[in-house]
Protein backbone atom coordinates (compact mmCIF):
# COMPACT_ATOMS: atom_id res chain seq x y z
CA UNK A 1 0.00 0.00 0.00
CA UNK A 2 1.12 3.34 -0.98
CA UNK A 3 2.05 6.48 1.22
CA UNK A 4 -0.82 8.40 -0.68
CA UNK A 5 -3.34 5.43 0.24
CA UNK A 6 -2.29 5.44 3.75
CA UNK A 7 -3.15 9.34 4.17
CA UNK A 8 -6.46 8.18 2.28
CA UNK A 9 -7.20 5.90 4.47
CA UNK A 10 -6.42 7.97 7.52
CA UNK A 11 -8.34 10.93 6.23
CA UNK A 12 -11.29 8.36 5.92
CA UNK A 13 -11.37 7.23 9.26
CA UNK A 14 -10.54 10.45 10.47
CA UNK A 15 -13.70 11.76 8.63
CA UNK A 16 -15.61 8.73 10.05
CA UNK A 17 -14.77 9.37 13.59
CA UNK A 18 -15.59 13.06 13.34
CA UNK A 19 -19.01 12.37 11.43
CA UNK A 20 -19.62 9.34 14.03
CA UNK A 21 -18.89 11.77 17.25
CA UNK A 22 -21.38 14.53 15.69
CA UNK A 23 -24.50 11.82 15.31
CA UNK A 24 -23.87 10.52 18.61
CA UNK A 25 -23.68 14.34 20.36
CA UNK A 26 -26.66 15.17 18.72
CA UNK A 27 -29.02 12.09 19.47
CA UNK A 28 -27.22 12.74 22.97
CA UNK A 29 -28.35 16.86 22.91
CA UNK A 30 -32.09 15.72 21.27
CA UNK A 31 -32.61 13.08 24.53
CA UNK A 32 -31.62 15.88 26.47
CA UNK A 33 -34.43 18.02 24.49
CA UNK A 34 -36.70 15.38 25.66
CA UNK A 35 -35.56 14.81 28.78
CA UNK A 36 -36.08 18.56 29.62
CA UNK A 37 -39.38 19.14 28.17
CA UNK A 38 -40.55 16.01 29.85
CA UNK A 39 -40.47 17.95 33.34
CA UNK A 40 -43.45 20.38 32.13
CA UNK A 41 -45.88 17.75 31.47
CA UNK A 42 -46.43 17.22 35.08
CA UNK A 43 -46.32 19.11 38.59
CA UNK A 44 -43.74 17.20 40.20
CA UNK A 45 -41.37 14.07 39.32
CA UNK A 46 -40.11 13.47 42.73
CA UNK A 47 -42.85 12.56 44.98
CA UNK A 48 -41.39 13.65 48.07
CA UNK A 49 -41.18 17.69 46.53
CA UNK A 50 -44.94 17.55 46.40
CA UNK A 51 -45.06 17.87 50.58
CA UNK A 52 -42.94 20.24 51.33
CA UNK A 53 -45.17 23.57 50.32
CA UNK A 54 -48.25 22.05 51.85
CA UNK A 55 -46.04 22.40 55.15
CA UNK A 56 -45.07 25.76 54.81
CA UNK A 57 -48.32 26.89 54.00
CA UNK A 58 -49.45 25.38 57.76
CA UNK A 59 -46.47 28.00 58.57
CA UNK A 60 -47.30 31.04 56.28
CA UNK A 61 -51.08 30.75 55.96
CA UNK A 62 -51.82 29.03 59.42
CA UNK A 63 -49.24 30.44 61.39
CA UNK A 64 -48.27 26.48 62.42
CA UNK A 65 -44.99 26.00 62.85
CA UNK A 66 -43.14 21.98 62.21
CA UNK A 67 -44.72 19.60 63.06
CA UNK A 68 -48.25 21.03 64.47
CA UNK A 69 -50.03 21.14 61.02
CA UNK A 70 -48.06 18.57 59.26
CA UNK A 71 -45.21 16.67 60.00
CA UNK A 72 -41.60 15.48 57.78
CA UNK A 73 -38.14 15.11 59.47
CA UNK A 74 -36.68 18.22 57.07
CA UNK A 75 -35.35 21.11 58.67
CA UNK A 76 -38.26 23.89 58.60
CA UNK A 77 -36.33 26.02 56.36
CA UNK A 78 -36.96 23.48 53.44
CA UNK A 79 -40.65 24.16 53.10
CA UNK A 80 -39.93 28.30 53.69
CA UNK A 81 -37.87 28.04 50.36
CA UNK A 82 -40.70 25.90 49.02
CA UNK A 83 -43.49 27.69 49.73
CA UNK A 84 -41.96 30.97 48.66
CA UNK A 85 -41.34 29.37 45.39
CA UNK A 86 -44.93 28.39 44.66
CA UNK A 87 -45.67 31.38 45.46
CA UNK A 88 -43.64 33.41 42.94
CA UNK A 89 -43.81 30.98 39.87
CA UNK A 90 -47.22 30.31 39.14
CA UNK A 91 -46.81 27.39 36.57
CA UNK A 92 -47.72 24.26 38.14
CA UNK A 93 -46.47 21.80 35.91
CA UNK A 94 -41.94 22.16 35.69
CA UNK A 95 -42.79 24.06 38.90
CA UNK A 96 -39.57 22.14 40.88
CA UNK A 97 -37.46 22.25 37.34
CA UNK A 98 -37.67 25.45 37.46
CA UNK A 99 -36.50 25.37 41.08
CA UNK A 100 -33.66 23.51 40.25
CA UNK A 101 -32.24 25.16 37.12
CA UNK A 102 -32.44 28.82 38.82
CA UNK A 103 -30.58 27.23 41.81
CA UNK A 104 -27.98 25.90 39.10
CA UNK A 105 -28.01 29.12 37.64
CA UNK A 106 -27.34 31.08 41.15
CA UNK A 107 -24.51 28.19 41.88
CA UNK A 108 -22.62 29.12 38.57
CA UNK A 109 -22.80 32.24 38.72
CA UNK A 110 -20.78 32.43 41.98
CA UNK A 111 -18.61 29.39 41.19
CA UNK A 112 -17.95 31.38 37.53
CA UNK A 113 -16.95 34.49 40.00
CA UNK A 114 -15.09 32.01 42.18
CA UNK A 115 -12.77 29.79 39.87
CA UNK A 116 -12.87 32.32 36.92
CA UNK A 117 -14.50 30.19 34.33
CA UNK A 118 -17.42 31.23 32.15
CA UNK A 119 -20.43 31.14 34.09
CA UNK A 120 -22.32 29.51 31.04
CA UNK A 121 -19.96 26.69 30.68
CA UNK A 122 -20.67 25.59 34.23
CA UNK A 123 -25.07 26.15 33.88
CA UNK A 124 -24.53 24.12 30.47
CA UNK A 125 -22.95 21.05 32.06
CA UNK A 126 -24.92 20.89 35.26
CA UNK A 127 -27.77 21.31 33.17
CA UNK A 128 -27.09 18.95 30.44
CA UNK A 129 -25.12 16.43 33.00
CA UNK A 130 -28.31 16.49 35.64
CA UNK A 131 -30.18 13.30 35.32
CA UNK A 132 -26.75 11.56 36.33
CA UNK A 133 -28.17 13.06 40.16
CA UNK A 134 -31.90 13.51 39.07
CA UNK A 135 -31.14 17.35 39.78
CA UNK A 136 -34.42 18.53 38.05
CA UNK A 137 -36.28 16.49 40.00
CA UNK A 138 -36.09 19.47 42.60
CA UNK A 139 -35.47 18.37 45.74
CA UNK A 140 -33.53 19.74 48.80
CA UNK A 141 -30.52 18.71 47.27
CA UNK A 142 -30.83 21.31 44.61
CA UNK A 143 -31.78 24.19 46.33
CA UNK A 144 -28.30 23.46 48.77
CA UNK A 145 -26.00 23.59 45.68
CA UNK A 146 -26.91 27.00 45.02
CA UNK A 147 -26.10 27.45 49.03
CA UNK A 148 -22.64 25.73 48.76
CA UNK A 149 -21.62 27.85 46.05
CA UNK A 150 -22.41 31.16 47.79
CA UNK A 151 -20.54 29.81 50.81
CA UNK A 152 -17.53 28.95 48.87
CA UNK A 153 -17.68 32.12 47.12
CA UNK A 154 -17.59 34.10 50.69
CA UNK A 155 -14.81 32.31 52.22
CA UNK A 156 -12.74 32.30 49.13
CA UNK A 157 -13.40 36.42 48.82
CA UNK A 158 -12.56 36.62 52.74
CA UNK A 159 -8.91 35.91 51.79
CA UNK A 160 -8.80 38.47 49.44
CA UNK A 161 -10.04 41.77 51.29
CA UNK A 162 -13.46 42.35 53.76
CA UNK A 163 -12.13 39.67 55.60
CA UNK A 164 -15.04 39.94 58.42
CA UNK A 165 -17.90 40.39 56.38
CA UNK A 166 -17.31 37.17 54.55
CA UNK A 167 -16.98 35.50 57.07
CA UNK A 168 -19.33 36.87 59.21
CA UNK A 169 -22.00 36.25 56.37
CA UNK A 170 -20.55 32.93 55.30
CA UNK A 171 -21.37 31.67 58.86
CA UNK A 172 -24.78 32.84 58.28
CA UNK A 173 -25.11 30.86 54.86
CA UNK A 174 -23.65 27.90 56.94
CA UNK A 175 -26.72 27.83 59.05
CA UNK A 176 -29.26 28.58 56.93
CA UNK A 177 -28.19 25.83 54.53
CA UNK A 178 -28.12 23.44 57.62
CA UNK A 179 -30.95 23.88 58.15
CA UNK A 180 -32.45 23.04 54.46
CA UNK A 181 -30.48 20.04 54.50
CA UNK A 182 -28.80 18.28 57.18
CA UNK A 183 -26.15 16.69 55.24
CA UNK A 184 -25.41 20.12 53.50
CA UNK A 185 -24.29 21.24 57.09
CA UNK A 186 -22.01 18.04 57.76
CA UNK A 187 -20.33 19.00 54.86
CA UNK A 188 -19.83 22.81 55.13
CA UNK A 189 -18.57 22.07 59.02
CA UNK A 190 -16.19 19.62 57.61
CA UNK A 191 -15.38 22.47 55.03
CA UNK A 192 -14.98 25.37 57.36
CA UNK A 193 -12.38 23.34 59.31
CA UNK A 194 -10.67 22.74 56.33
CA UNK A 195 -10.09 26.42 55.51
CA UNK A 196 -9.55 27.85 58.68
CA UNK A 197 -6.69 24.99 58.51
CA UNK A 198 -5.52 25.92 55.59
CA UNK A 199 -5.30 29.89 55.94
CA UNK A 200 -4.04 31.88 58.74
CA UNK A 201 -5.47 30.59 61.95
CA UNK A 202 -6.07 33.58 63.61
CA UNK A 203 -8.89 33.65 66.67
CA UNK A 204 -10.68 36.69 65.63
CA UNK A 205 -11.32 35.41 62.06
CA UNK A 206 -12.85 31.95 63.31
CA UNK A 207 -15.17 34.08 65.74
CA UNK A 208 -16.75 36.35 62.95
CA UNK A 209 -17.48 32.97 61.32
CA UNK A 210 -19.00 31.89 64.49
CA UNK A 211 -20.54 35.15 64.89
CA UNK A 212 -22.38 35.05 61.38
CA UNK A 213 -23.47 31.25 62.27
CA UNK A 214 -25.00 31.86 66.09
CA UNK A 215 -26.76 34.90 64.97
CA UNK A 216 -28.51 33.43 61.96
CA UNK A 217 -29.20 30.10 64.06
CA UNK A 218 -31.76 32.50 66.59
CA UNK A 219 -32.95 34.52 63.78
CA UNK A 220 -33.79 30.84 61.98
CA UNK A 221 -35.35 29.62 65.42
CA UNK A 222 -36.80 33.17 66.83
CA UNK A 223 -40.29 31.87 65.82
CA UNK A 224 -40.28 29.22 68.03
CA UNK A 225 -39.67 30.87 71.10
CA UNK A 226 -41.99 33.72 70.76
CA UNK A 227 -45.03 32.05 69.17
CA UNK A 228 -47.14 30.74 71.62
CA UNK A 229 -47.30 26.39 70.00
CA UNK A 230 -43.79 26.59 68.91
CA UNK A 231 -41.83 24.10 70.73
CA UNK A 232 -37.79 23.93 70.07
CA UNK A 233 -37.12 20.78 72.17
CA UNK A 234 -40.48 18.79 70.67
CA UNK A 235 -39.52 20.23 66.69
CA UNK A 236 -35.57 18.46 67.29
CA UNK A 237 -37.24 15.31 69.11
CA UNK A 238 -39.75 14.40 66.32
CA UNK A 239 -37.35 14.48 63.67
CA UNK A 240 -34.39 12.77 65.94
CA UNK A 241 -37.33 9.74 66.37
CA UNK A 242 -38.29 9.38 62.80
CA UNK A 243 -34.85 9.42 61.64
CA UNK A 244 -33.46 7.27 64.69
CA UNK A 245 -36.46 4.87 63.03
CA UNK A 246 -35.82 5.47 59.21
CA UNK A 247 -32.25 4.88 59.54
CA UNK A 248 -30.75 2.39 57.20
CA UNK A 249 -30.34 -1.46 57.95
CA UNK A 250 -26.88 -2.65 57.43
CA UNK A 251 -27.30 -4.42 54.16
CA UNK A 252 -28.91 -1.17 52.88
CA UNK A 253 -25.85 1.13 53.99
CA UNK A 254 -23.38 -1.40 52.50
CA UNK A 255 -25.59 -1.48 48.95
CA UNK A 256 -25.40 2.30 49.11
CA UNK A 257 -21.42 2.09 49.63
CA UNK A 258 -21.61 -0.30 46.49
CA UNK A 259 -23.39 2.00 44.60
CA UNK A 260 -21.31 5.28 45.24
CA UNK A 261 -18.49 3.26 44.48
CA UNK A 262 -20.05 2.28 40.97
CA UNK A 263 -20.89 6.03 40.56
CA UNK A 264 -17.11 7.40 41.77
CA UNK A 265 -16.03 4.61 38.63
CA UNK A 266 -18.12 6.24 35.93
CA UNK A 267 -16.45 9.78 37.34
CA UNK A 268 -13.24 8.63 37.52
CA UNK A 269 -12.10 10.32 34.56
CA UNK A 270 -12.65 13.46 35.77
CA UNK A 271 -11.65 12.69 39.38
CA UNK A 272 -8.40 11.18 38.22
CA UNK A 273 -7.63 14.48 35.78
CA UNK A 274 -8.22 16.84 38.54
CA UNK A 275 -5.79 14.91 41.42
CA UNK A 276 -3.22 14.17 38.57
CA UNK A 277 -3.07 17.52 37.81
CA UNK A 278 -2.50 18.20 41.68
CA UNK A 279 -4.75 21.18 41.26
CA UNK A 280 -5.25 20.24 45.20
CA UNK A 281 -2.03 22.14 45.85
CA UNK A 282 -2.21 25.57 43.59
CA UNK A 283 -4.10 27.97 45.98
CA UNK A 284 -7.02 27.77 48.34
CA UNK A 285 -9.68 27.41 45.56
CA UNK A 286 -8.79 24.49 44.31
CA UNK A 287 -8.11 22.96 48.09
CA UNK A 288 -11.60 23.81 48.72
CA UNK A 289 -13.06 22.51 45.97
CA UNK A 290 -11.08 19.16 46.29
CA UNK A 291 -12.43 18.42 49.83
CA UNK A 292 -15.75 19.61 48.94
CA UNK A 293 -15.76 17.02 46.60
CA UNK A 294 -14.39 14.36 48.97
CA UNK A 295 -16.68 15.62 51.81
CA UNK A 296 -19.52 15.43 49.58
CA UNK A 297 -18.86 11.58 48.60
CA UNK A 298 -18.41 11.09 52.77
CA UNK A 299 -21.84 12.32 52.99
CA UNK A 300 -23.41 10.80 50.86
CA UNK A 301 -21.72 7.23 51.73
CA UNK A 302 -23.11 8.41 55.29
CA UNK A 303 -26.92 8.83 54.25
CA UNK A 304 -27.10 4.97 54.37
CA UNK A 305 -29.82 5.22 51.38
CA UNK A 306 -29.23 4.85 47.51
CA UNK A 307 -31.84 7.75 46.17
CA UNK A 308 -30.14 9.25 43.03
CA UNK A 309 -30.81 12.64 44.23
CA UNK A 310 -28.15 12.49 46.93
CA UNK A 311 -26.01 12.15 44.55
CA UNK A 312 -26.87 15.47 43.59
CA UNK A 313 -24.57 16.25 46.92
CA UNK A 314 -20.85 15.32 44.94
CA UNK A 315 -22.53 16.31 41.50
CA UNK A 316 -21.39 19.77 41.39
CA UNK A 317 -18.05 19.82 42.71
CA UNK A 318 -17.37 17.11 39.82
CA UNK A 319 -18.61 19.23 37.05
CA UNK A 320 -16.61 22.25 38.00
CA UNK A 321 -13.87 19.83 37.95
CA UNK A 322 -14.82 18.98 34.36
CA UNK A 323 -15.21 22.49 33.78
CA UNK A 324 -11.75 23.61 35.40
CA UNK A 325 -9.75 20.49 33.79
CA UNK A 326 -10.89 21.22 30.52
CA UNK A 327 -10.79 24.55 30.05
CA UNK A 328 -7.07 24.26 31.00
CA UNK A 329 -6.73 21.54 28.21
CA UNK A 330 -5.60 19.03 31.08
CA UNK A 331 -9.05 16.98 31.11
CA UNK A 332 -7.27 13.25 30.20
CA UNK A 333 -8.82 9.84 29.11
CA UNK A 334 -11.37 11.91 27.45
CA UNK A 335 -12.80 8.22 25.66
CA UNK A 336 -13.23 6.88 29.36
CA UNK A 337 -16.20 9.12 29.66
CA UNK A 338 -18.24 7.06 27.46
CA UNK A 339 -19.56 5.01 30.59
CA UNK A 340 -20.47 7.83 32.24
CA UNK A 341 -22.25 9.90 29.17
CA UNK A 342 -24.02 6.54 28.45
CA UNK A 343 -25.10 6.21 32.41
CA UNK A 344 -26.74 10.06 31.74
CA UNK A 345 -28.41 8.89 28.72
CA UNK A 346 -29.53 6.09 30.05
CA UNK A 347 -31.14 7.82 33.03
CA UNK A 348 -32.23 10.62 30.67
CA UNK A 349 -34.63 7.79 28.96
CA UNK A 350 -35.95 6.57 32.34
CA UNK A 351 -36.57 10.28 34.14
CA UNK A 352 -39.02 10.54 30.19
CA UNK A 353 -40.91 7.14 31.49
CA UNK A 354 -41.04 8.33 34.82
CA UNK A 355 -42.28 11.91 33.92
CA UNK A 356 -44.72 10.71 31.57
CA UNK A 357 -46.32 7.74 34.24
CA UNK A 358 -46.68 10.99 36.62
CA UNK A 359 -48.59 13.00 34.25
CA UNK A 360 -51.01 9.79 33.32
CA UNK A 361 -50.76 9.46 37.36
CA UNK A 362 -51.75 13.21 37.95
CA UNK A 363 -54.94 12.79 35.70
CA UNK A 364 -56.40 10.01 37.54
CA UNK A 365 -55.77 11.43 40.62
CA UNK A 366 -58.14 14.10 39.17
CA UNK A 367 -57.42 17.10 41.97
CA UNK A 368 -59.69 19.62 40.54
CA UNK A 369 -62.55 17.29 41.03
CA UNK A 370 -61.68 15.95 44.56
CA UNK A 371 -60.80 19.96 45.02
CA UNK A 372 -64.66 20.68 44.47
CA UNK A 373 -65.98 17.49 46.65
CA UNK A 374 -63.19 17.94 49.63
CA UNK A 375 -63.92 21.99 50.01
CA UNK A 376 -62.18 23.45 53.41
CA UNK A 377 -62.64 20.22 55.05
CA UNK A 378 -59.76 18.21 56.79
CA UNK A 379 -58.87 14.85 55.19
CA UNK A 380 -57.38 11.86 56.64
CA UNK A 381 -54.56 9.88 55.26
CA UNK A 382 -54.43 6.13 55.99
CA UNK A 383 -50.96 5.21 54.08
CA UNK A 384 -52.26 6.58 50.63
CA UNK A 385 -51.09 9.29 47.95
CA UNK A 386 -49.95 12.24 50.14
CA UNK A 387 -49.42 14.39 46.78
CA UNK A 388 -53.41 15.64 47.00
CA UNK A 389 -52.85 17.67 49.72
CA UNK A 390 -50.70 19.87 47.87
CA UNK A 391 -52.61 19.21 44.05
CA UNK A 392 -56.09 19.66 45.41
CA UNK A 393 -54.89 22.09 48.02
CA UNK A 394 -56.53 19.68 51.13
CA UNK A 395 -55.81 20.41 54.55
CA UNK A 396 -54.77 17.46 56.74
CA UNK A 397 -56.46 15.87 59.71
CA UNK A 398 -53.77 14.06 61.14
CA UNK A 399 -50.25 15.55 60.94
CA UNK A 400 -48.44 12.40 59.66
CA UNK A 401 -50.13 12.73 56.32
CA UNK A 402 -46.81 11.57 54.69
CA UNK A 403 -47.31 8.02 53.05
CA UNK A 404 -45.47 5.70 55.37
CA UNK A 405 -44.75 8.18 57.80
CA UNK A 406 -47.28 6.25 60.58
CA UNK A 407 -45.47 3.33 60.64
CA UNK A 408 -41.90 4.39 60.15
CA UNK A 409 -42.77 6.66 62.92
CA UNK A 410 -44.11 4.65 65.73
CA UNK A 411 -42.84 1.33 64.50
CA UNK A 412 -46.13 -0.63 66.37
CA UNK A 413 -49.30 0.03 66.76
CA UNK A 414 -49.59 2.84 64.39
CA UNK A 415 -53.50 1.19 63.39
CA UNK A 416 -54.73 2.45 66.70
CA UNK A 417 -53.54 5.95 66.28
CA UNK A 418 -55.37 5.66 62.79
CA UNK A 419 -58.55 4.24 64.63
CA UNK A 420 -58.49 6.86 67.68
CA UNK A 421 -58.21 9.43 64.30
CA UNK A 422 -61.33 7.74 62.89
CA UNK A 423 -63.00 7.98 66.11
CA UNK A 424 -62.94 11.79 65.96
CA UNK A 425 -64.78 11.49 62.39
CA UNK A 426 -63.09 12.75 59.86
CA UNK A 427 -65.06 13.97 57.31
CA UNK A 428 -62.96 12.73 54.43
CA UNK A 429 -60.41 9.80 54.57
CA UNK A 430 -58.30 8.52 52.02
CA UNK A 431 -57.35 5.21 51.42
CA UNK A 432 -55.14 3.45 49.49
CA UNK A 433 -56.48 1.96 45.82
CA UNK A 434 -57.74 -2.27 46.85
CA UNK A 435 -56.13 -1.26 50.46
CA UNK A 436 -59.05 -3.27 51.85
CA UNK A 437 -59.61 -5.89 49.25
CA UNK A 438 -55.52 -6.87 48.95
CA UNK A 439 -55.90 -6.59 52.95
CA UNK A 440 -53.13 -3.78 52.91
CA UNK A 441 -55.11 -1.80 55.24
CA UNK A 442 -56.09 -3.32 58.53
CA UNK A 443 -59.28 -5.36 59.02
CA UNK A 444 -60.49 -3.14 61.85
CA UNK A 445 -59.94 0.14 59.95
CA UNK A 446 -61.75 -1.60 56.47
CA UNK A 447 -64.85 -2.61 58.61
CA UNK A 448 -65.03 1.08 60.15
CA UNK A 449 -65.05 2.34 57.16
CA UNK A 450 -67.60 0.50 55.77
CA UNK A 451 -69.93 1.08 58.08
CA UNK A 452 -69.38 5.18 58.37
CA UNK A 453 -68.04 6.15 54.75
CA UNK A 454 -69.47 6.07 51.41
CA UNK A 455 -67.28 5.93 48.73
CA UNK A 456 -66.60 9.42 46.70
CA UNK A 457 -64.07 8.62 44.15
CA UNK A 458 -61.25 6.28 43.27
CA UNK A 459 -57.85 6.93 41.13
CA UNK A 460 -56.63 3.76 39.13
CA UNK A 461 -55.72 2.18 35.54
CA UNK A 462 -58.67 1.11 34.00
CA UNK A 463 -56.34 -1.21 32.36
CA UNK A 464 -54.93 -2.74 35.04
CA UNK A 465 -57.96 -3.15 37.23
CA UNK A 466 -56.05 -5.24 40.10
CA UNK A 467 -52.97 -3.31 39.98
CA UNK A 468 -51.97 -1.46 42.86
CA UNK A 469 -49.87 1.80 42.83
CA UNK A 470 -48.97 4.25 45.35
CA UNK A 471 -50.08 7.01 43.66
CA UNK A 472 -54.00 5.14 43.70
CA UNK A 473 -56.33 5.82 45.96
CA UNK A 474 -60.04 6.15 47.31
CA UNK A 475 -61.74 9.00 48.65
CA UNK A 476 -64.12 8.11 51.18
CA UNK A 477 -67.02 10.47 52.82
CA UNK A 478 -68.34 10.12 56.52
CA UNK A 479 -72.71 9.40 55.57
CA UNK A 480 -73.36 10.21 59.09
Amino acid sequence: MSMSDLKNKFKENTILRINTFKICASLFILTFLVYLTSFFLAPFNDWDVSFYPVIGRGIFEHHILPYDYAFDHKPYLVYVFYYVWCQIEPVLNGRFTLLAMFSAGVASYFLGKTYGVDKWKIMFCLCIFSAFSDFFDGNTESIQISLISIFVYLIISSCKSNERIFLFCAGMVCSVASNVNYLSGFILALLSGTFFVCTPLRIYRVLWFLFGSVLSLFLIFLPFFVSKHGDVREYFAMQHHFIHNYSSSLNERLTGIFYLALVLLLLAPIIVSWFREKYYTVDIRYKILSFWFVFSALATALSGHTFRHYFSLLYVPVILMLVIVHHDGKLKYRYALLPFVLWVEFSMIQVVVSNVNSMKHTERENPEFVASIVGKHTVLNIDSDHALYYLANLEPFEKYAFQGQMEIYYKENYNEIYMNDLMKEPKFVILPYRGCADKAVDKSICDFMLANYKLDYVSYSRNHLKKSNRRYYELYELVR
